[in-house]
């Protein structure tokens, strides 16, 4: 077996892309690195409690870095996953600082890391610094689904050298004045970063463009090494102008934010949404065909046709898409889906227009 240890851009500290080796072996670590990425994404960020439990195995089992978090059924899960959502609803922000990828086997691997977490609780900036995990995940019907989930975080009552929290040993004011400078500087940092280390745009709180490319190059990567269809759509809020004019621009960012909440409700827990831009939005759709896409492409124009937004202004939406073809890189296909976008509002808008394949 080979484990490959990589950084956020894909390469390992040899400075070897593993996503460029064509061994069995590192095609697995790709792919378990995405459902890995997919995984924390549906439940740190979207805080998606059923898409979670979809992407879990019915045998899952697990530790959280609560006293009370332990599971050993797929139920039990699902109802510590809503508990903590619906204590903490808003996103977490999170970054590896490490994420190594092993494969047990052709059917199971396990992925293990590092990473921070930070959030808004409470109108105030949180941060938890040095998460570990380790996520075992298993093959059923050609999907990673989780196996054991297992979280930890080091405690912060122990020094610098200290294996153990030897607390009866010191004073208890010396402690707490300890943990009072670490987590002082632990904010200071926090706030400086915070900037840089968010992934949603802060208006419609879908992914932002960083991330949705970042996805996007991820999917495409996979895509190399297998045959499932891959399809993207780029949509566009037709006359938003008119919106920011008429009604000014607080008017139109109520309608942005409504359009990405009923864009999100029709969504698979495998697809991923984010803001291109202005009025623009970028679905990916993985494991989707073309007719699938243009299926569920309709589907959105039409949530969006039907939807009062409460202006005297028809609100449609214009989406163009496009397909993979081998060989594509994300520029390659956006500028397909950009073509296609456009016909369709050279042909009068509030329609669906592809590219060919």
């Amino acid at each position: 077996m080979e484990t490959v240890v990589l950084d956020r851009l894909g390469f390992d500290n040899t400075g070897h892309s593993a996503l460029e080796d064509e061994s069995p072996d590192a095609v697995q670590v790709a792919s378990l690195l995405v459902a890995a990425r997919h995984y924390l994404d549906t439940f740190l960020h979207k805080r998606d409690a059923k898409g979670s439990s979809v992407l879990a195995s019915a045998r899952l089992t697990g530790f959280g870095t609560g006293a009370q978090e332990q599971v050993y059924s797929l139920a039990h899960a699902l109802d510590l996953y809503q508990a903590d959502i619906d204590a903490m609803p808003t996103p977490i922000h999170y970054s590896l600082k490490a994420i190594q990828a092993q494969p047990l086997g052709e059917q199971a691997g396990v992925v293990m890391g590092e990473m921070d977490w930070h959030f808004n609780h409470l109108s105030q900036s949180v941060a938890l610094l040095n998460i570990r995990f380790s996520l075992v995940f298993c093959q059923q019907h050609g999907q990673w689904l989780l196996e054991h989930k297992h979280l930890s975080q080091p405690s912060q009552a122990q020094g610098n050298g200290e294996g153990y929290p030897l607390k009866e040993l010191e004073e208890r004011r010396a402690v707490l004045e300890r943990l009072v400078q670490e987590r002082t500087r632990d904010l200071e940092q926090t706030s400086q970063k915070l900037q840089q280390l968010a992934i949603t745009d802060a208006l419609t709180g879908l992914y932002n463009r960083v991330r949705t490319d970042e996805m996007l190059d991820l999917e495409i990567d996979l895509q190399t090494r297998q045959s499932s269809p891959l399809s993207v759509i780029l949509m566009d809020i037709d006359h938003f102008k008119l919106i920011n004019d008429r009604y000014g621009h607080r008017t139109g960012d109520r309608i942005l934010v409504e359009v990405a909440r009923l864009l999100g409700q029709r969504l698979r827990s495998t697809d991923c949404l984010g803001r291109w831009g202005g009025e623009e939005f970028l679905l990916i759709c993985p494991n989707t065909s073309p007719t699938d896409a243009r299926t569920l492409a309709e589907e959105l124009r039409l949530s969006i046709e039907q939807e009062s937004f409460g202006v005297l202004l028809d609100m449609t939406l214009s989406l163009g898409l496009a397909h993979y073809r081998p060989g594509d890189t994300r520029e390659s296909i956006i500028e397909r889906s950009d073509r296609a976008l456009y016909q369709a509002k050279q042909a009068g808008r509030n329609r669906v227009s592809a590219s060919s394949l």
